[in-house]
């Protein structure tokens, strides 16, 4: 190839580049948009019922516990439903307190704390499928990827919270609480729940890994390189959105991969 035509095949890629890009952010956009009218659109309602906020706080564990029946039947598109209402609840507080004026300190902790009581109702009921519907190795396979999954859980807050005493932000790393309670909702949605547990093993933990290195080279005075490596990409972007769509996927068709247990 000439230079020429090296030159305009790196242009053309360079624009269906930065229209993949667009495309992209206008696709997050447009959902983070719909579902906060719906989020603001039903909290409006719940206000106007005179429901406190931190009543809508607690009621969301109350409503993962319930993911134990669904789970202990082997009924996982059941329980990824169960946990779809529990997560409306999570969505729900925040958007209820700041129209009601309620927002305050305690309901922020309360929040929180409450998170972690949702993760681990999400992580027994796991826990429940496999004791109940596993058999021979597979069944410790997957046992063992579960103790993994509530290791990175487990230690991806306390990363963050311990570095942020000493550093002004440790907000890095893909899989939050919000990716990891997708994960497991679509796994169950599908039947895929055991490709939720090869995700979550790999990718809390290494976010884990990510927010240590993050805070050694903060303490170091050092600023890391590339937003690739420790995923410092903010929601509604175009790597966010790649990354997403990747995950959906495998959840979706990981089975052909890696058949059901």
């Amino acid at each position: 190839m000439s230079p020429a035509d090296i030159s305009g095949l790196r242009s053309l890629l360079a624009r269906m580049h930065e229209v993949s890009r667009r495309t992209a952010v206008a696709l997050s956009s447009l959902v983070a948009g719909s579902m906060s009218s719906a989020r603001d659109g039903i909290s409006r309602g719940i206000v106007r019922a005179g429901i406190p906020p931190n009543a809508v706080t607690l009621a969301g564990p109350v409503v993962a516990s319930m993911v134990f029946l669904p789970a202990y039947y082997g009924n996982q598109p059941l329980a990824g439903l169960v946990l779809i209402v529990a997560g409306a609840f999570d969505v729900l507080d925040g958007a209820v307190a700041r129209l009601s004026g309620g927002v305050s300190p305690f309901g922020g902790y309360l929040d929180s704390m409450v998170d972690r009581y949702s993760d681990f109702c999400i992580l027994f009921g796991i826990l429940v499928e496999i004791d109940r519907h596993g058999h021979g190795s597979q069944r410790l396979l997957y046992l063992i990827l579960w103790g993994l999954v509530v290791v990175g859980t487990s230690t991806t807050a306390y990363a963050r919270a311990r570095a942020e005493t000493m550093i002004p932000r440790c907000k890095v790393g893909f899989m939050e609480r919000p990716e990891r309670t997708v994960t497991v909702i679509l796994g169950l949605l599908g039947g895929n729940v055991h490709i939720s547990l090869w995700i979550l093993a790999v990718m809390t933990n290494l976010i884990s890994i990510q927010r240590i290195l993050y805070a050694k080279l903060q303490l170091e005075g050092r600023e890391p390189r590339g937003q690739f490596w420790f995923w410092t990409y903010p929601r509604v972007t175009a790597p966010h959105f790649a990354m997403c769509a990747a995950f959906i996927l495998i959840l979706i068709f990981g089975h052909q991969l890696i058949p059901r247990p």
